[in-house]
């Protein structure tokens, strides 16, 4: 069917460069339109401002020293992650929260862009109930206002109200009271609940590690409001420092409390005990005992003491043993009383107790199926194992100097027995004075250790950058936005313009005609502007459409060499420009002074004669059917040199007066008189009259539009060649130029 060769890669890359010039106006419609949406979602979306502050994460302990090899493995453990947990948690926001305010926002509307207020809003409110329900205020002049009241769900609230006094509505009940000036219209209040606002916060809020190998810690918030921003980040920071102080004075708190405890026994009984000696020597007269009973005293006073310590002991970590295995309390567990033998547990618990806080920060955002939440999980219930093995040991410990102080006790108190009565009964009184004294010295010592270790208690963990307020919002970003609505306008735009010319069954470029056909383009005509009832080439002969037509009469010139000529001018269906080809086509041949006649075979639809402005009263209808004579038909044109006969009223029979011997007698006496005779048949597609005429003339002209035609016109093209029509040639018509050539840029609307 095709025997041309033709190069792909130059049709290819041709049809690349003009398929978006083709599809121009869609493209930038596109373009313009998603840029614009663009631009619109950057205007009604508020700055968002980012606030930084960093905290370095100390790794020192606060308490005693490490001992064992189990603990000092497990302070390895991330130290940072738990802090990261614990600055996250609703605790330490909720202590942020009472010096920044986040459950009460105030707006204005402006160009139908509402801002948030900050501190400065000219009214406050006051809600007794009404939660997230928006609150429209629309001042009035002296004291008065609109209120308006909108929720999801519920029925829109709306009437006239006063300022500072309670309005109760169906689903709310508030007051507002007037602060300052209103500069706007409309102002819109809004509170939410704190369960609501610690969600919406942790959502904003990241607290991240500076690197894996750094204790510091980078908080960050974003807010809409840039002061707000900097002030909940800094009091965040202010908070969890203030917190873990308050963790780390706990234990002196409680050990204090303790002693005191302890102390209130001992004042009663060292004042029982000071005031029986002091009895017992005025009834004896007994001033001064024997460096023997001295001895004994000092002695068994000695061990006493001690044994009391270790009872005091003995009860905090059974006390501690019976909390742990219970599970109950953990994070609360107090270790105080203890001596030098609990420095390890003391580390322990500690652990025990950072893991416990890590555990419930995770299911905050996870649940216990999490592989985070089994690995803290396994971490506490390893750490309480070794716990109670290491409280065993000590209590164990405990047992074996308990029961040396006592063997050396009853030494000693064997040894106070051999004295005089009179003796060791003051022997008796003066140890049990010396016990009571001992230990109330002890214990008074220890909380002025513990006292001093709880007003000195600092945070080892420290603010190394304070938030300042952020200058420049971080998102959105305005220009990258509407560049890329833009880029995917013109993206979107291609993509279409290529889809569309994927999917199209219409003819778009010569390339097409050359793929579908051999048969040969004899002329190509340019888009113009002209109308179509009008003779573009006469109105403007020096225009782009009349280069057009000369260039064809000049390629019809090289067909057919006589000097006289019949051409036929068809098309597959009405529109394709058949009549405007035939049309311009005799004009132009005119002008060279040719005589020629221009025949309207298509006598279904008549329009030949509008171009000319001719009468249509007589034709070829009436001609063919015998009711006119030939010279009554023919009727001269304006121009020089060139006849019409039009098509005369529609008649019943048009295929029969083609086919008729009086149209080919008619073709014959007019090839005497006319160097030139153009025939606008009937479309092809659509009637078999064109056919007919097509085998009487010498040059067969087939007219196909750009955009119009459909490809499967071009079909019956080669089957007309095969039937051996002469002269069989294209008019590729309405090319919309792009570049190069003549008049580029020149157009006509709808013709046929």
């Amino acid at each position: 069917m095709k025997n041309k060769e033709y190069n792909v890669d130059e049709i290819s890359f041709s049809k690349l460069i003009e398929i978006p010039l083709q599809h121009k106006i869609l493209i930038t419609f596109l373009t313009i339109l998603t840029a614009a949406l663009a631009a619109a979602y950057v205007y009604f979306q508020p700055n968002i401002y980012k606030a930084v502050a960093t905290l370095e994460i100390s790794a020192r302990k606060s308490g005693p020293s490490v001992n064992d090899i189990l603990a000092s493995a497990l302070s390895q453990s991330s130290n940072v992650d738990t802090e990261i947990q614990i600055l996250k948690s609703h605790f330490v926001s909720k202590m942020a929260l009472k010096k920044v305010d986040f459950l009460h926002h105030y707006y204005y509307e402006k160009n139908y862009k509402k801002t948030e207020i900050y501190k400065n809003a000219p009214f406050k409110a006051e809600l007794k109930k009404g939660y997230g329900v928006l609150f429209y205020v629309y001042p009035k002049e002296g004291n008065k206002f609109i209120l308006e009241a909108k929720k999801k769900g519920k029925k829109e609230f709306k009437e006239e109200a006063e300022f500072g006094k309670w309005i109760k509505g169906p689903y709310f009940e508030i007051k507002i009271d007037k602060t300052g000036k209103f500069k706007f219209k409309k102002y819109i209040y809004e509170e939410e609940k704190l369960k609501t606002v610690l969600n919406e916060l942790n959502k904003n809020l990241k607290v991240k590690q500076a690197s894996p190998k750094a204790s510091v810690i980078v908080i960050s918030f974003e807010d809409n409001i840039a002061k707000r921003a900097q002030e909940y980040v800094n009091a965040l920071a202010e908070a969890y420092i203030k917190q873990s102080i308050e963790r780390k004075t706990k234990e002196a708190t409680k050990r204090i409390s303790f002693i005191d405890k302890q102390l209130k026994i001992i004042t009663k009984n060292l004042k029982e005990s000071e005031d029986k000696l002091e009895d017992y020597k005025k009834r004896s007269n007994i001033i001064n005992l024997s460096t023997k009973a001295k001895s004994a005293i000092e002695q068994s006073a000695k061990l006493e003491t001690q044994l009391t310590k270790i009872s005091l002991e003995r009860e905090v970590v059974q006390t501690l043993y019976n909390q742990v295995k219970s599970g109950k309390g953990l994070e609360s567990i107090s270790i105080v009383g203890m001596g030098q033998d609990g420095n390890s547990l003391i580390s322990m618990v500690q652990q025990l107790q950072n893991a416990i806080v890590k555990k419930r920060m995770l299911l905050q955002e996870y649940t216990n199926a999490h592989p985070d939440v089994i690995k803290v999980t396994s971490q506490i219930i390893e750490l309480k194992r070794s716990i109670l093995r290491s409280i065993k040991n000590t209590l164990k410990l405990l047992k074996e100097r308990e029961a040396y102080a006592k063997e050396e006790l009853r030494k000693q108190n064997m040894q106070i027995s051999k004295l005089p009565k009179s003796e060791k009964v003051l022997t008796n009184l003066k140890r049990r004075f010396l016990v009571n004294e001992k230990i109330y010295s002890y214990l008074l010592e220890k909380r002025s250790e513990s006292s001093i270790i709880k007003a000195s208690t600092i945070s080892s963990n420290r603010i190394i950058d304070r938030a300042e307020v952020p200058d420049k919002p971080v998102k959105p970003k305005k220009k990258l936005i509407v560049i890329g609505g833009a880029t995917v306008g013109l993206i979107l735009g291609i993509v279409l313009a290529f889809f569309k010319s994927l999917t199209n069954d219409k003819i778009e470029s010569k390339e097409d005609i050359e793929k579908l056909t051999s048969v040969p383009i004899v002329g190509t005509i340019t888009h113009t502007e002209y109308k179509s009832d009008t003779v573009a080439v006469a109105n403007s002969p020096k225009s782009a459409i009349a280069e057009s037509f000369r260039s064809l009469r000049t390629n019809l010139q090289f067909m057919v060499r006589e000097d006289k000529k019949t051409i036929s001018i068809s098309s597959t269906i009405s529109g394709e420009g058949k009549t405007f080809t035939a049309v311009n086509l005799a004009t132009i041949i005119s002008m060279t002074g040719q005589n020629t006649i221009i025949i309207n075979v298509d006598m279904r639809k008549p329009t030949l004669y509008k171009k000319f402005g001719l009468k249509n009263s007589k034709g070829m209808s009436t001609y063919l059917s015998g009711k006119s004579l030939l010279y009554e038909v023919i009727q001269q044109t304006e121009y020089e040199n060139l006849d019409v006969i039009t098509s005369g009223p529609i008649p019943p029979n048009p295929s029969e007066l083609v086919n008729s011997k009086a149209f080919k007698e008619l073709m014959t006496r007019l090839q005497d008189v006319y160097e030139v005779i153009i025939l606008d048949t009937p479309p092809i597609g659509l009637v078999s009259d064109a056919r007919v005429v097509m085998d009487l003339c010498d040059i067969n002209l087939y007219v196909v539009r750009e955009n119009y035609s459909k490809k499967v016109f071009l079909e019956n093209l080669d089957s007309l060649k095969e039937e051996q029509i002469k002269g069989l040639g294209i008019v590729y018509n309405d090319i919309k130029l792009t570049k190069g050539g003549y008049g580029y840029g020149y157009g006509y609307g709808y013709y046929k």
